[in-house]
């Protein structure tokens, strides 16, 4: 039942504040224009066909093989192995199985809430994340550098509005990495950075948010998909740097607005696909074979993308069987990139996995691209 509430609540706050409602709506517009024009272009690079389709999906034909994608969606892992690796639980039990290093985590929910403070009591003053077990993605009720029970409350509350089922483990010293897996074979990886803010001596912190967010969604090409957002992760890493969202940055200061890093720019991230080390990539490439996962975006965080991963080092965290493709195009250093989506369109049209048998689509169509 207290679950049950923090949900309504949320989902009552959500639906009465108009203005946010919009702004996911925009975002939501420029994420399937940035997407058909991926696909379309990756389409033709192949030499396929690209129809959009009809719920916002997308038709890619070749000869008389037909696949379908929504936004980074595409027809080749199972909902239920997407379900089980959306599971952060879950997840975390088939590694140790397989022997591979996992955090310190437990689970809980809001009634049982001293399972997760015994948590915190033996990190001894480290600092850990709260997390949704699962139903999120992309960071959303997630907050990070927690240090004592109130702000386990805190962050408690607000995972729970997104599921009644929580996860808290400590937190790993480190940068973010994506290493992209397709049918075993390691593809593609990049660092991802947390989002940054820059002030101009007027603006509070709050206020540059809400202009970047503007910018995004002026800007082309591209730099972003996703909207900042001043949530209890960036009010903990805000408070860390002794400011809240009205403080207001001098001229040209740069700051690092929350340590979560799905709400950043192209600038912040990175491909490091020659410097991951052999090993991590043998063992991401075990991993993602070993759980049948045909297309997984493996998150690593550690210290060193080039030295094996240790516990010192770091661990593999997430498994993402819908990988954002849009991750591995919007980069600081685009010439050295890595063609994902034409990869992804040719592995399923040599193979015929995630293909229909269908009619190509006609060349006189007026949405063939």
């Amino acid at each position: 039942m207290i679950d049950l509430l923090f949900k309504l609540v949320y989902r009552a706050q959500f639906y009465l504040n108009v203005p946010a409602i919009l702004q996911l709506l925009r975002f939501r517009e420029i994420r399937d224009t940035y997407y058909q024009q991926l696909w379309q272009g990756a389409a033709r690079n192949i030499g396929a066909q690209a129809q959009d389709w009809d719920f916002g999906y997308m038709r890619i034909s070749r000869n008389s093989l037909t696949t379908v994608v929504k936004q980074g969606s595409v027809m080749l892992d199972s909902h239920l192995t997407l379900d089980i690796m959306g599971n952060k639980a879950l997840t975390y039990a088939l590694m140790a199985e397989k022997e591979y290093s996992t955090p310190d985590y437990q689970t809980f929910t809001m009634r049982s809430l001293k399972v997760a403070e015994a948590l915190l009591d033996r990190q001894k003053g480290k600092e850990v994340v709260v997390k949704p077990v699962s139903g999120t993605g992309g960071g959303r009720g997630v907050t990070t550098g927690i240090k004592d029970r109130r702000a386990l409350h805190k962050a408690a509350r607000m995972a729970a509005q997104f599921d009644s089922n929580l996860l808290v483990e400590e937190q790993v010293e480190g940068d973010s990495f994506r290493l992209l897996y397709l049918n075993g074979k390691f593809i593609d990886a990049v660092r991802r950075d947390p989002p940054e803010i820059t002030g101009d001596g007027k603006h509070s912190i709050r206020k540059l948010v809400a202009l970047e967010n503007r910018r995004r969604l002026k800007e082309r090409p591209f730099a972003a998909l996703s909207p900042l957002k001043v949530d209890r992760d960036c009010l903990n890493w805000l408070e860390r740097q002794g400011m809240t969202p009205r403080s207001i940055l001098a001229d040209g200061r740069s700051i690092q607005l929350k340590r979560a890093v799905n709400e950043n720019r192209a600038e912040q991230n990175h491909n490091v696909t020659e410097q991951v080390h052999p090993e991590t990539v043998e063992l991401g490439r075990r991993l993602a074979s070993d759980l049948g996962v045909e297309f997984a975006g493996l998150d690593v965080l550690c210290k060193d993308i080039s030295a094996p991963l240790t516990r010192a080092n770091g661990w593999m965290n997430e498994i993402n069987t819908t990988p954002g493709v849009h991750h591995h195009y919007l980069i600081a250093n685009p010439e050295v990139g890595t063609p994902v989506a034409e990869k992804v369109l040719e592995y399923i049209f040599s193979t015929g996995r995630g293909a229909m048998m269908l009619s190509p689509v006609s060349g006189n169509d007026e949405r063939a691209a």
